[in-house]
Parts: C-alpha cells; structure tokens; sequence
C-alpha cells in the first residue's frame, strides 16, 4: 500500500479538523519551484550570516578548529578535538577543505561553520514536508534561515561539535520517519537503515549530545517492527554505526577507555528541578528568540509576544504530536511521524536536566532544539492558513511574528548593527599581532601565556610560527614536547601586575633572565639561567617537625599531607636532626597548584633561637628546575626555592599572605651543594635510555626527558577511572599502571627520594647511573600499592591489597 504523505493525515490526528490542503500543495509539478524555494532560502540564510562573518570571532576553541584543519592538509589526521575525549574531526577535515580553496584565517575558519548550519535548511525542509507538508517544511526553513540570534550566533563559529548536530540530527529524524511511514522491516529499507546506522555513528563521534536523538528514534523503530531485531538489515545498520563511530572508538582503544573515563569525572548539578527551571525560564526564551540569552527580552514588547505566541504553539504541538504518538503505541497505522519529534523534545528536556546542562552556564547544549522549533511554529502557521478567513490572518501574523523576531534580533545583536559585538570580534587582534611579531624578531617560536584564550588564538594568528602554550590547558601535547625541546622559549605576560608576579616567581627559583616590553602592555621573560650548582637531597630519616607529627610531609606518600590556613605565620618548623651544611634549596609538592601558600618566607636557624630570612617565595607560577631548564607543570605543581648556600639546623616555612582555605605540603624536599654529576643533557640522556633498553621500554620521565625520548618510549599521564580512594587534591590521570614492572628515569638528584617512593609502594627496584641521570627498574612485590607519577618522580599513594 502507498503510504499517505505527512500534509494529507489532518484527518488522522485529534482534534477539530482542518480542511484538505489546497490544489496543488503536494503535486510532483511544484518540486522544480520548491528547489528554487529552497535556494533562495539558504541565499538568504546566508546573506543573514554574512552579517556576522564580515567580522569573524575567534577565541582559542575555535582557534584549535583551524589549527587542526591546517595539519589535516598537511596529512596529519586527529580522532577527536584537540585534549579532548570526545568531539569528532569532522568540522576540522571539512575546514580543512575551505582553507584549500580559498586559504586560512578566521573568516575562512568561520565560513565552514556557515557552511554546515546552510546544509540543515534543505533537511529541516525534508523532515517538516514529511511530517507536516511542502509548504511548512519551506516555512521552518525560512525560520531557521533568519535566526533567532542564538542560532545563528552558534552558526557562525567553528567551534568544532556544535553545529554539526544541525544537519546530522536533521537527518536522522527524517530518516527514522520514512522508516516508519513504509515500515523499517518492509522492503526495500536496507539503504535507509544503513544510512541511519551512518549518521548515527557519525553523530555519536561528533558530539556525544546526539543521543539526544539515538533513544527515541531507535525506540520507535524497534516498536513499529521488533522482528526488525532478528533481521540482518538491523545488524547492517549496527555495523554502519560502528564505521560512523570508528574514529572515536580507535580513540578509547588507544586511550583505554578515555571518554567513559571523563564522562566519570563529576560535575556540578544543581538537580533536575532547577535545571528544568532554567530550561523553561531562561533557556526556551532564548531559543524562540524571545530574549537575549538570560539577559533581557527583545524588545520590552515584542519580547514577551513572541514567547506567549510560541508557548501557545508549542501546546497545539503537543497535542497533535501527541496523538500520533498515542496512534503509535496503539500500533495504528498512519502518522504523521509527529510521534517522532514529541519524543526527541522529551529525551532533549531530560538530557539537558539530568546532566546540569544549566549548570554549565552555557546555552549550547540547547542547539538541538533548532531542529524542532521551527517545525512548531511551521505546524501552528501550517494548521491556522488551512482553516482559512481571520484564522489564516492570525497564522500569517505568528509567521511574521516568529520570523520578524528572528530576523530583528539577528541583525540588532550583529557585528553590523552592534558596536559591543564588533569589539568582542575585534578583541586583542592587533595585541596579539604585535606580540607574535616581537618574538619572531626575537628568534623565538614558543613562550608560556597565563591565558589559554591568548594561547590558540594567537597560534592560529601567527600561521604556527610563534606558538603559544596556555599554563593551564595543554590542548595539544606535541607543542608542549616541541617547547621543551627547544633551544629558547619566553614566558609572555599581559599587563604590569601579571609581570611584577612573574619576576618574584623567577627570583623564587633564582633563575636569571631577559625581559623584553612589547606595547600594548606585553612583557617577554627570556634566556633563562638556573643557578649553577650541583645539588642533592638532604637525608629525611632524622628529621622531625617541631611541635608535631610531620613525616606526612617526608614520606614520599602523594595522599598523606599537612594543610595550615592561608593566613601569616602560619607553616612549619622543620628539624633536620643536625646541623646540614651549604642548605640551598627546599621543594614542595601541594597536589594542586591551588593548594600553594600564596606567599612565603622560608628562615633558617641552627639553634632554633635565632632565625634568619633564606628567601621570599611567590608560588604564582609554581616553577622548577629539571635538566637546568625552567619547567612548569599546574597539574604537577613542584615549587622551588633557591637560596644562597647556609648551614642550618632548623627551617622554617612560614605563609605571609592571606587568602581563603589552606594550603598544603604533600612532599617537602631539602637539597644542598654537593659534588655530584650534574644531570647530561636531556638529548643525551633519552639517547642512552634509547640504547639501554633497545627502545623497547616504556620510560615514566620528567618532561624535560620524555620531550627527547622516541615517541615508542614515551609513557605518561592519561584519562582513566577515579578510585574512590583517590583524595580530591590529587589527579586520576597522574596514577600509574599498577602491577606490573616499571622503568623510572629521574635526575641523580631525585634517585633516593624516587627509590624510597617505589619502596614503599612494594617495589624492588635496581638502579643504573645514566650520566647523571638514574634509570630506576621496578618489580612490583606481592603488597604493591598505587603510584601517582609527581611530575619529577613517583610517590606512593592509596593502599596495598590487604588494605593497609
């Protein structure tokens, strides 16, 4: 039997009926006009977004976008957005298309997003002919092509997993409801399930809010035919989604599972009540295009019309999707395929609160909602025109209401319109540009900013000839490994403030160095110098804290510590069980960089009568020496102390800012000059590690090493499950593989703190000098307990087996 197009069932769904569409609504003679139609429609879309490419935004997520497109055309492939586990390439490869046609920069980059929001008109057209008739679906076309702001604002930045959900969702519920028109068990449908198997796939690599759209469809696929389940054009489907999801499942084979791992990580949740709260007072204002996000209404009248008019419309959608989806259940034949949307509306409604989508503070999660919107106001404009007389006016005066709104504040938030948006778009462009030119002057390529939105951005900027690493977010490891390798890098800092705390953290490591001011406001720190000494580690086992328990602080134990409140005088008082001479240097390990005393006087005394100042120390950038080169690392927050050489007894550690909550010593260290073999060059070092173990091993190094070591060697950090046991303070990721044997390459300096570690996690571990260097091989013991890898060497952490 032929099954009846969606603009023909009015007589199928409740309520008072509609009259039949008028002659010619569905003729096979108006398809060349609807192409036209269609056409001028994403014409039209686009001229609209040219409103806002004229003056491309770009920030660093959307700068990784473009940096990755410009190494897909130099062949070098990626699963997922750069540092993350999920967000699929796709963006990025098609990106990577426009910028050989017409080259890179911001407007190129954008332009591909314009590319991919344009591509959905056609299919949203195709799921409301399907659903509603030819005419809405060109109405919720022309809808989508003309806003509301908050789409196009969304369409218009290639943000890299966004947009993508436009198109792939449109498809794929276009896709469920021809299925479920001629029946998925039917013949002739394998192709359409392999498609949808496809999409789906591609859909779940490029954004893992697409099952958003996977439970509803695939609910009523299955309900409509369960014997689809015994059929082998339902396992095709199957194995059409694995290919669509090939990329980010290689990614968790590589990553042991790195996206069910971040998806562990916990969030912040308000609860679903205060999330479904947000959502209908503030989300779907912002959607209908009745507010400007949460800020204020349209316009003071047209605002508050445009939500009341898509309130009513979204009622009469539900009632009639409502019943299709009850004719559905009851297993009738002959819907609409409004069954299909109603449920998508509701998995979007339950997704979005029961994952804190308002909690994220960003109304992104919310873009789905794009596909369905216009589709209601497309259905309550369809059901009022066909009635005829004023009820055909008052359908023609929403239409005209819903797209006058899109469309005014479309153009009212733009670049073109906006002077506000205009500088958002233009913002630290030519900062920047002075800034990447200044150090290729300078013959430097790589330089340390305090800002990840600087970092990308300015990256992208500079074509990668000047990279710039953000402190905090390393997005993509190889430039941070191409940094350490380098003979020369900077550490960049925007305005006075930022630079007066910059030369007190230097002077805490007593590094000497260059400084170079760029206008605006830029200062380049360059040309480090360590101090020139040979150091090692002072002997813990006599030590004591005076006034307590402290071998917390010594234990080499990364989850035992002491925390004093950020407050002055607060710290401790550290007995060295004798006079130690040419005391130098004092190391601490917080666990988080957050946990750092925010400044700090370190004195010395030799009868604990008499104190004397050693050094003042700024842990605003927690910096250290590895191999005699500056490192730092947030995630392994090692703060060094250099002072000049002094023969002590007593050290104290004593906080003489103040700010909110603790700070905290995990591992405290104490090193002196000594006579030992300073540590080979890191090139030198992975060469002999290399030729040592016949490359076949993987080495846990410092990063200064790893950088060297052949890519086969290299072992560190990664997403992974987080025990229970773990403490809040310490990372998941920088837990070790446990069990199992071990190769530790530490700086000869470190070798008796890293060998007291592995004891004490149950390994037995032989040591080989590399020149300076020491290679530690461990074999785990019978009551081996975890390892935290600590940036410069491992700690225990957590319990053995017996739970002691």
């Amino acid at each position: 039997m032929a099954r009846p197009h969606g603009g023909n069932n009015l007589a199928l769904i409740p309520g008072p009926q509609a009259p039949p569409a008028p002659p010619g609504e569905d003729r096979p003679s108006g398809g060349l006009r609807v192409v036209w139609w269609l056409m001028g429609i994403v014409l039209l879309g686009a001229l609209v977004r040219g409103l806002y490419l004229a003056w491309p935004y770009l920030d660093s997520d959307i700068a990784v976008v473009g940096l990755m497109a410009r190494h897909a055309l130099n062949g070098d492939f990626y699963a997922l957005y750069w540092g993350n586990h999920y967000g699929g390439s796709l963006e990025p490869i098609i990106a990577a298309g426009v910028f050989a046609i017409f080259g890179s920069g911001p407007r190129a980059l954008n332009f591909t997003a314009v590319l991919i929001s344009l591509s959905y008109l056609p299919l949203l057209y195709l799921l409301g002919k399907e659903i509603i008739g030819r005419r809405a679906g060109l109405a919720a076309a022309l809808l989508a092509a003309l806003g509301p702001y908050m789409l196009v604002a969304y369409s218009v930045v290639a943000r890299g997993l966004h947009v993508e959900m436009l198109p792939l969702g449109a498809l794929l519920l276009w896709l469920t409801v021809l299925l479920l028109k001629a029946g998925p068990a039917g013949p002739g449908q394998t192709a359409i399930l392999l498609a949808w198997g496809l999409t789906a796939g591609v859909g779940v690599w490029t954004n893992p809010l697409f099952v958003y759209f996977l439970p509803p469809t695939l609910f009523l696929l299955l309900y409509s035919a369960p014997r689809l389940l015994i059929m082998p054009r339902f396992w095709l489907m199957g194995l059409a989604a694995l290919l669509g999801a090939a990329p980010l499942i290689y990614h968790n084979w590589l990553t042991m599972g790195g996206t069910l791992h971040y998806m562990e990580i916990p969030r912040p949740n308000s609860g679903i009540p205060a999330n479904l709260y947000f959502l209908l007072r503030h989300g779907l204002p912002a959607v209908v295009g009745a507010t400007w996000f949460k800020k204020s209404w349209l316009l003071p009248g047209l605002g508050p019309a445009l939500a009341l008019a898509a309130g009513l419309s979204l009622a009469w959608a539900l009632w009639r999707w409502g019943g299709d989806l009850v004719k559905r259940l009851g297993r009738k034949p002959e819907t609409s395929g409004g069954e299909v949307l109603l449920l998508t509306l509701g998995c979007v409604a339950y997704v979005f609160c029961a994952v804190g989508g308002a909690d994220s503070g960003s109304f992104r999660y919310l873009l789905a909602l794009y596909i369905l919107w216009p589709l209601v106001a497309a259905l309550a404009w369809d059901c009022l025109r066909r009635r005829g007389g004023l009820w055909a006016g008052l359908g023609w005066a929403f239409l005209a209401l819903v797209a006058g709104g899109s469309l005014w504040g479309t153009v009212a938030f733009s670049p073109f319109n906006h002077a506000g948006q205009r500088a958002v778009a233009n913002a630290m462009g030519p900062e920047q540009k002075a800034l990447t030119s200044a150090l290729r002057e300078m013959g430097i390529r790589y330089a340390y900013v305090n800002d990840y939105w600087m970092g990308m951005k300015g990256t992208f900027l500079a074509d990668e000839e000047v990279i710039l690493l953000p402190f905090d977010h390393e997005r993509h490891p190889p430039y941070k490994e191409a940094l350490l390798r380098a003979p020369r890098f900077a550490v960049v800092m925007l305005g006075e403030s930022n630079a007066k705390v910059t030369r007190q953290s230097l002077a805490t490591v007593g590094a000497s160095y260059r400084e170079k001011r760029v206008q605006p406001g830029w200062h380049v720190f360059y040309d480090f110098e360590p101090p020139q000494r040979k150091l090692a580690l002072v002997d813990t086992r006599p030590w004591s804290l005076r006034g307590g328990e402290g071998a917390a602080m010594w234990d080499r134990d990364a989850a035992t510590r002491l925390t004093w409140p950020q407050r002055p005088g607060s710290g401790p008082t550290l007995d060295l069980g004798g006079k130690v001479e040419k005391v130098c240097q004092v190391l601490i390990f917080p666990g988080r960089a957050g946990l750092l005393p925010r400044e700090l006087k370190v004195l010395g005394s030799s009868d604990g009568e008499r104190w004397r100042e050693l050094a003042r120390a700024q842990p605003y950038l927690p910096f250290h020496w590895s191999a005699e080169r500056l490192n730092l690392s947030l995630r392994s927050p090692w703060q060094e102390i250099r002072f000049a050489p002094v023969a002590l007894r007593y050290l104290r550690l004593e906080q003489t800012g103040q700010a909110r909550g603790d700070w905290a010593i995990n591992e405290l260290l104490v090193g002196r000059l000594a006579r030992t073999e300073p540590p080979a060059s890191p090139v030198l070092a992975a060469q002999t590690l290399a030729k040592t173990t016949w490359g076949l091993d993987q080495i846990w190094a410092p990063p200064t090493l790893r950088a060297w070591l052949p890519p086969p060697m290299r072992v560190g950090p990664a997403t992974r499950h987080r025990p229970a046991w773990l403490p809040p303070y310490l990372y998941a990721m920088e837990l070790m593989p446990g069990d199992e044997p071990l190769s530790v390459a530490v700086e000869g300096e470190m070798a008796p703190a890293a060998a007291q570690a592995l004891s004490r996690a149950g390994y037995a571990a032989s040591e080989q000098p590399l020149q300076g260097w020491v290679l530690l091989q461990a074999q785990p013991g019978p009551l081996t307990r975890p390892l935290y890898w600590a940036g410069l060497l491992p700690l225990a952490v957590g319990k053995n087996k017996t739970g002691d």
